[in-house]
């Protein structure tokens, strides 16, 4: 489905991703980590078009990414949140979750249509009591869960989620990475996650791709980069991944 190729991307001297190479398959979810300015938002943002790669090639579903704005990326079926939430505040948590729906993708159908299927999306994430609410009044867990639901919405083949748990409490955290394995289970779209805290990331994705200084170090099941002595000099200081 997404297939990155040699990508790198530069900024003035600094090389923020180098040469980084993986693919990811339908209805996988894959787990992104590395230390703090490893590359791992800027790798997100040239697949979603921010930013042009400098060298190689992100295909998806055989068709070229690079050059693409981020809304044409969007438009073929990948999906973003970030690190902060980014919900319309002064707007109710439906139609947070319409406007993903109306204008996330090019097939939008009537607005009656749409609203039916932002409800589901509602419901699939558990907010469907607070619909009428405004985004403002959400916890940040919910405001996440809101984010995320705004982007499934769009109807999207792979979803890009950038440390959603970052601010969270363990439980709220447990919480929304079993939303994350449901939105593959349940509506067959793949995830690509990033994420610091461990537990999480390693109990809930197929595989974790680990960066270090811009280059893939390891990519491979939670337990082999559990285990992997590169992973852990680069990420964890020399120990492992469950300390």
């Amino acid at each position: 489905m997404l297939t990155v190729s040699n990508v790198t991307k530069r900024f003035g001297g600094l090389t923020a991703v180098d040469s980084v190479d993986f693919t990811i398959d339908d209805r996988e979810v894959v787990g992104l980590i590395g230390p703090n300015g490893a590359g791992k938002t800027t790798l997100f943002n040239t697949i979603a078009g921010v930013y042009p790669a400098d060298e190689g090639s992100i295909t998806f579903d055989g068709t070229e990414l690079v050059g693409r704005k981020p809304h044409q990326v969007a438009r073929l079926g990948i999906a973003r949140t970030f690190q902060t939430a980014r919900t319309f505040n002064e707007s109710t948590v439906l139609d947070n979750v319409l406007t993903g729906a109306v204008f996330g993708k090019d097939d939008a159908a009537s607005l009656d249509e749409e609203r039916e299927a932002a409800w589901e999306y509602l419901e699939f994430i558990g907010l469907e009591d607070q619909a009428h609410n405004l985004a403002s009044e959400l916890t940040l867990a919910d405001r996440k869960q809101l984010e995320l639901a705004k982007g499934l919405a769009s109807k999207p083949r792979l979803i890009l989620v950038d440390e959603i748990g970052s601010g969270l409490t363990p439980s709220e955290i447990q919480d929304l990475s079993r939303t994350l394995q449901r939105v593959r289970s349940e509506l067959g779209v793949s995830v690509f996650w990033i994420e610091h805290v461990m537990d999480a990331i390693m109990s809930a994705t197929d595989r974790i791709i680990v960066l270090n200084q811009g280059a893939k170090i390891a990519d491979a099941t939670p337990a082999e980069v559990r285990q992997d002595p590169h992973v852990a000099e680069a990420y964890l200081g020399g120990v492992e991944a469950s300390s």
